[in-house]
């Protein structure tokens, strides 16, 4: 195995002694052992390092070449080799092997011990030779090692028999382990054995396959020991060195030698982050040094040259080369070719650089391109770069591609960061150099070879990192450019300057995946024809750990490629930038700035683009540059590897970046198709991210592409897009009186803006629809005034717009159109407003009038505007989907409603007017309605339509079934929900009531009013929307009392709703069976609060002329007729307020202000306040704050301060709202049905008490009072054709209650009897009281059964039977309903307590009733 000839690679050289030739029997035998895996370094001032591979190189010795001098050497003696005073500059072996045939004892005897014992005194270690080794000797401190080799099957190593003493004779392994291993218990076993097999043999026995086991961790024992003592002098010689430097004769060079030995070890095992922290820390020392050099410190030697001499001769031939140049034409190379590596600039072994460092010989730029290389080989070896891999693999090594790791990509970025930042810094240093050593030279074109040698050289760096960096790990997205290659293929074979593509920078492999929502595939683009099947069924792009790291760096570094190549490329006058391009976002102050001189001297000339490539020596970048067609080519391929990179990367700013510069390209060379594509793309990503000039620029560019391929409604859209984000860009330069005053002369100086603006106008007139575009965007300061304006001799209002153009002097609109919401309830209310007038908006601020035929009421918000100038239509809105309804929009906008403009809208005081009230006239009996109250004011209509709509879910409206109440109208015709009326004269009053069903409760119902009337003057209508409370404010609850022939009811009225009443009348006027009688007269005037109702009875009786019919009606009619209290207070503060400012000079807000006091009132009158109303019929006036007349007034926006006063001094004129005696407003009307309930029995009982004595009646406590129970019945009280067995008697139960406390009955307590209508049953009692006092009589209970029918007793005469012998009940009646007038209900006796003891006896009757006999009775006896 010969060693790595390259500088640095991580091998080891093993030197091996091999006098009988046994290395080339031996090699087959390790080779799978090599290269040595999983080492493991223990050093005392480090972690534990692991050695994942070292490859080995065996070397045999070369006689006389590291044999050190004998004892017997005098000091003339000669040696053949002299190590080098600084270590680190050869590479010496880390072990010695000396490879032993023997095979008997007394070969070993004679020669090979004396052959041993010579090499390791001339071979091995110092410690070995027991004196004590230099620091020379440690820096190339090594082990050694004996192999003895042997011949399995030869039977050569003999081994003689045992003696007698029992002793036997030991091999030659035995002797040579204890003639050269040390005899302690540390020391180290250098001795191993390999035992050849046979040739025949081709297997390895387990014991030879032990043999190599320990034979190779004896090498690796070896190594790391030698390794061990290497680094610790070194170590040790690095600090003495160091702290050295301030004394005189240091020299940074000879330093520099000396630590690079420390990690050229380093990097010969394979550490290589422990030999790169050594580069850094050598790259730091050089920058110091560098600075020192720079600053004047004294230095020791340290003085790097000014400039390298073959730069120099570089640059003196590049200045012969350009005073001799000609004109450089545009002819193509057949392709642009790669890098060669020949070209590198960055190679360890371009230059003797560690001879010139040593010599301190080297100029700054040389120091750094070396540093540099060693830093980028170890990382690139670290990385396990695929450039990497050819070198560093030995030729007679196998290789193996199992277990093989892949590449490290984040070290790979690494390199490209640390390239980057290198190149840039060499740059500069290099331009240095140049200027130094051509100071003497005078050339015009001095810094032009100065700057295309600089560029040229990072260019090369850039370039042969991208090349190292490569991996097919790395994939990347498919090129657009292949595919709008092949779309102009046609024309390219055509055109034979057109150069070939070929980069072996990055390949194409897989499709697109989409990384980032704002990172757009080049699929996306429309001139990329859309994918294969077989490619869109491809799995998307994975990437492994760094590869976006590795993808972001080599972005980068194409970016500097690319602005190198720019810079060489501006010398021959070709540039790709943005500028000069006459766009509406560049800032021509800027560019248009020349310097002037300010002496009398002559101007100087601006120099003019030579075009000279002088310097230029890279092939690939002569290729590129021999023409402006082949620099677009090479331009625009390493932007497209830019962007694909950076798509990679997901860093989505800078590919955007990189797909704009394409979309320029293409259209600099007049594809606007492919351009157009780009920007498409391109526009939206800028737009969302805010970046209005940006956005702009592209707006514009993808403008003038569209305008190009004719596509007018694209280039429109675009257009008005671009002007919008001008207008934006230019208003933020404005100041507040610029934008207040005539700014005509500001659009003056940019004629581009009339420009796109009239061909916008042009354009747009040849498209067949419209084209909308956001108002806001066009014209600014729009204010809506909130207070309309009235027509002095019809009704409608004007709305006052004021706005200003943005994008020239002034702007005519063909027609206004408005959407206004209403702003209460959240109803879906929403009127249209269009005006046909035209109007010039000038650039300053104009006021436009919105006339309007439609009378309106209430808060409404402008929720869209749109403003119509030719094809073009100008739109304002607020919130999402702004095309809908508002009932379909999300309910989640309302929360954004306050920031749209509005207004207050109110009908005229002499115009119509409607209001959607309450009914005035309620039946019960039939369907519930509304009433609909119109007031012509001024108008005489003389055709009108009437609607009302329903505004609650559920409401069903019965326009058709309408009537007229009140008022002289004419109705056409009623139907479909339309009311077409005729001839209604000015100031008259229509009242309308409608009939309506409602599915669910609701307690209020929201209706809208619409009427559409003509007039003289013309066409107009109305809208409002109105509420109404759907419950009653009335509560009647009935109590019936049956008597024989009588029936009492008592009505008690109470309000519904917590409001007081006022009752004006009640009555029940009697029917033509009933007469009704009452304790009151019909015209009351009752005051009924929630806790004190009003109670009315009424005597109904039966009349006896009256013949009751099947058909005849047994209801009555509970008519009631009252006025609710708030409805009389708001009349009153109404009428009140109307009358006063009626007289004034704010006629024109009466209707507005009078609505909002009398809602601000309705909204603060409590309850309380109600029924102190109701006592007293009058209350204070709210005050002006608690009215909120300054929110109202504020709202409004306008100098009220006039009517802030007036409203002040009527609220202090008023301040008491006096209610009229008599209601003043229209009293409210109630019909409630009263039925008389049908009662099968009414019966009519009495208890009389015979034995009392009298004046006052009363009874003795024990006394026995006789009495008879008198029952009789009626069934008046139920028609004949629902009576119960109404020919036939009814069974009766009876049964006396008595508390026992009181009473003891006797007699028959409870019975039953049977009795037809009218006939009287009387029962005999028994009385005994038991307390004194007043004492309530018994009570009675009566219940009613039918009989059964007479073919059903004999049946149910045997069922009792069999139930009364089965010890059960009785057979169950069927019970009939019946009530009870009880004449002694709660009626009492006076009860004394006269009596002192009563004896009774008490003896069960034959009957079943018990019978109570009077044994003896012993009065009181009363003191005198």
């Amino acid at each position: 195995m010969e060693p790595s000839q390259q500088a640095g690679s991580n091998s080891v050289t093993v030197e091996y002694t091999d006098p009988s030739g046994l290395f080339p029997l031996v090699q087959p035998i390790i080779a799978d052992k090599v290269p040595l895996k999983n080492l493991h370094w223990k050093s005392p001032s480090r972690p534990v390092r692991s050695i994942e591979s070292l490859r080995i190189g065996f070397v045999p010795v070369q006689q006389g070449a590291n044999e050190r001098p004998s004892s017997s050497e005098g000091a003339s003696g000669t040696v053949a080799h002299r190590r080098h005073q600084i270590p680190g500059l050869r590479q010496t072996p880390y072990l010695k092997i000396y490879l032993l045939r023997c095979d008997d004892n007394d070969t070993y005897k004679n020669t090979a011990r004396k052959a041993l014992r010579e090499w390791i005194k001339s071979h091995a270690s110092t410690s070995q030779s027991g004196t004590q080794p230099s620091s020379q000797e440690k820096h190339d401190a090594f082990e050694w090692l004996i192999l003895h080799v042997a011949q399995d099957g030869d039977g050569t190593e003999k081994v003689a028999p045992s003696t007698k003493w029992g002793r036997t004779t030991t091999t030659v392994l035995d002797k040579v382990k204890a003639d050269f291993n040390g005899t302690s218990k540390s020391a180290v076993d250098r001795v191993a054995q390999i035992r050849l097999p046979k040739p025949d043999n081709k297997q390895k026995s387990p014991e030879l396959r032990e043999q190599v086991e320990d034979f190779i961790e004896k090498v690796k024992n070896g190594i790391l020991a030698s390794l061990d003592l290497r680094v610790a002098q070194y170590e040790e010689d690095i600090k003495e060195k160091d702290s050295q430097r301030s004394l005189p004769g240091w020299n940074f060079c000879t330093f520099f030698i000396l630590k690079e030995g420390l990690a050229r070890g380093f990097e010969n095992v394979g550490l290589f982050e422990d030999a790169l922290l050594g580069y850094d820390e050598l790259s730091v020392g050089l920058d110091a040094a560098i600075n020192d050099q720079l600053e004047g410190v004294e230095q020791h030697g340290n003085i790097f040259l000014e400039y390298s001499k073959d730069w120099q001769e570089k640059a003196k031939a590049a200045l012969a080369s350009a005073s001799a140049r000609k004109d450089s034409d545009d002819t193509q190379p057949a392709s642009i070719p790669e890098i060669d590596v020949q070209d590198f600039p960055i190679d360890s072994n371009k230059k003797a650089y560690r001879d010139m460092i040593l010599a301190s010989n080297i100029s700054v730029l040389d120091f750094r391109a070396y540093v540099f290389s060693r830093q980028l080989t170890l990382l690139l070896r670290a990385a396990k770069a695929p450039s990497m891999t050819t070198t560093d693999v030995d030729t007679s090594e196998k290789p193996t591609k199992d277990g093989k790791k892949p590449e490290d990509l984040l070290l790979l970025s690494e390199v490209c960061e640390r390239a980057a930042e290198f190149a840039s810094l060499a740059a500069r240093t290099l331009r240095g150099d140049l200027t130094a050593g051509l100071a003497d030279v005078e050339s015009p074109a001095k810094s032009e070879v100065i700057h295309n040698l600089v560029s040229s050289w990072a260019y090369a760096v850039v370039s042969q990192v991208l090349v190292q960096t490569f991996t097919p790990t790395l994939t990347l997205p498919e090129s657009s450019l292949n595919t709008i290659n092949k779309a102009v293929a046609a024309s390219a074979e055509s055109r034979p300057d057109t150069p070939k593509r070929s980069s072996s920078l990055a390949t194409t492999t897989g499709a697109r995946p989409s990384r980032s929502s704002e990172i757009l595939p080049a699929e996306a683009l429309s001139h990329v024809p859309s994918r294969s099947v077989h490619e869109a069924s491809k799995p998307p792009i994975t990437l492994r750990t760094g590869g976006e790291q590795l993808a972001s760096t080599r972005g980068d570094l194409l970016l500097m490629a690319r602005r190198l190549l720019e810079e060489i490329a501006s010398q021959c006058g070709w540039e790709e930038k943005w500028q000069k391009l006459g766009l509406l976002f560049d800032d021509k102050e800027d560019d248009d700035m020349d310097e002037v001189s300010l002496s009398d001297t002559e101007k100087p000339v601006k120099p003019s683009p030579v075009g000279s490539l002088a310097g230029v020596d890279l092939p690939r970048l002569k290729a590129a540059l021999c023409g402006q067609e082949a620099f677009r080519s090479h331009y625009e391929e390493l932007t497209d590897l830019m962007y694909r990179h950076y798509v990679i990367a997901n860093r989505s700013y800078s590919a955007h970046m990189a797909l704009a510069d394409m979309a320029l390209l293409r259209f600099r060379r007049d594809d606007h198709s492919a351009a157009a594509s780009y920007f498409h793309q391109i526009t939206p990503f800028y737009g969302n991210k805010g970046w209005v000039v940006l956005e702009g620029v592209m707006l514009e560019m993808y403008a003038r592409c569209l305008k190009q391929l004719q596509r007018n409604e694209e280039y429109v859209r675009m257009t008005l897009r671009l002007l919008a984000k001008y207008a934006v860009y230019i208003q933020s330069s404005l100041s507040a009186r610029q934008k207040t005053l005539d700014a005509s002369h500001i659009f003056a100086e940019n004629s581009l803006v009339f420009q796109y603006v009239e061909e916008l106008f042009q354009v747009s007139s040849t498209l067949q629809k419209e084209v909308s575009a956001s108002l806001t965007d066009f014209f600014a300061d729009l204010e809506v005034k909130p207070c309309v304006l009235h027509f002095a001799d019809k009704d409608g209002f004007q709305m006052q717009l004021s706005l200003r153009f943005l994008l020239g002097k002034r702007i005519n609109i063909d027609s206004t159109k408005v959407r206004l919401v209403s702003a209460g309830g959240g109803q879906s209310n929403e009127h249209w407003i269009e005006a046909s007038t035209k109007a010039t908006v000038k650039s300053s601020l104009t006021k436009v009038l919105v006339d309007s035929s439609i009378t309106l009421h209430g808060k409404y918000y402008v929720d869209r505007l749109e403003v119509r100038s030719g094809n073009l239509t100008f739109t304002f809105g607020g919130g999402k989907n702004l095309a809908l309804p508002v009932g379909f929009r999300e309910a989640g906008e309302a929360e954004v409603e306050d920031s749209r403009p509005y207004i207050y809208c109110y009908p005229p005081p002499e115009g119509l007017q409607a209001k959607i009230v309450p009914p005035h006239l309620v039946n019960l009996e039939e369907m519930r309605t509304l009433e609909l109250e119109l007031n012509s004011g001024r108008n005489d209509i003389s055709t009108g339509t009437l609607r009302v709509r329903p505004a609650t879910a559920g409401l069903r409206l019965r326009v058709a079934e309408a009537e007229l109440v009140e008022g002289d109208i004419t109705i056409v015709s009623n139907s479909d929900g339309n009311i077409e009326f005729a001839s209604l004269s000015a100031q008259s009053f229509v009242r309308l009531r409608i009939p309506y069903t409602v599915e669910e409760n609701h307690p209020v119902l929201f209706a809208r009013a619409e009427i559409g009337y003509e007039t003289e003057i013309g066409q107009f209508s109305y809208s409002s929307t109105h509420s109404i409370v759907s419950g009653l404010p009335i509560s009647v609850n009935v109590q019936d009392a049956f008597k024989d022939s009588v029936l009492f009811s008592r009505f008690t009225i109470s309000p519904a709703m917590m409001i007081p009443l006022r009752i004006l009348t009640c009555r029940i006027p009697s029917s033509d069976v009933y007469q009704v009688q009452s304790n009151v007269g019909e015209s009351v005037a009752l005051d009924v609060f929630p806790k004190q109702p009003a109670s009315l009875v009424y005597k109904i009786q039966q009349r006896e002329d009256c013949v009751t019919s099947p058909g005849s009606r047994r209801s009555l009619r509970l008519s009631v007729d009252f006025t609710c209290i708030d409805d009389e207070y708001l009349s009153a503060v109404e009428q009140t307020f109307q009358d006063s400012i009626a007289s004034s000079k704010f006629r024109e807000y009466t209707t507005l202000l009078t609505s909002h006091i009398v809602e601000a009132v309705r909204a603060q009158l409590s309850i309380s306040d109600m029924e102190v109303i109701a006592l007293v019929r009058e209350t204070e006036t709210l005050g002006y704050t608690s009215v909120g007349w300054d929110g109202l007034l504020g709202a409004l926006k306008g100098s009220m301060d006039e009517l802030r006063a007036w409203l002040q001094e009527w609220h202090t004129k008023h301040p008491v709202i006096v209610l009229p005696t008599q209601p003043s407003i229209p009293r409210r009307h109630i019909i409630i049905p009263v039925d008389i309930p049908e009662v099968q029995v009414v019966h009519t009982a009495e208890l009389r008490l015979n034995n009392l004595a009298t004046d006052p009646r009363h009874a003795a406590v024990g006394q026995m009072i006789s009495g008879d129970l008198v029952l009789r019945h009626t069934r008046r009280w139920c028609t004949p054709a629902n009576r119960e067995n109404g020919t036939g008697s009814l069974e009766f139960t009876y049964e006396i209650h008595a508390n026992p406390e009181h009473w003891l009955v006797s007699g028959r307590r409870r019975g039953n009897f049977s009795a037809s209508e009218g006939e009287t049953t009387t029962f005999p009692v028994m009385l005994l009281p038991q307390k004194s006092g007043h004492v309530l009589l018994p009570g009675l209970e009566i219940r009613t059964f039918v009989p059964p029918p007479p073919s059903t007793q004999s049946a149910n005469a045997a069922a009792a039977a069999a139930a009364a012998a089965a010890g059960g009940g009785t057979v169950q009646r069927r019970q009939v309903p019946s009530e009870l007038d009880y004449r002694n209900h709660a009626e009492t006796l006076l009860v004394l307590p006269d009596l002192r003891a009563t004896t009774v006896r008490l003896s069960p009757g034959s009957s079943g009733h018990g019978v109570a006999w009077l044994v003896d009775s012993e009065r009181r006896v009363m003191p005198a």
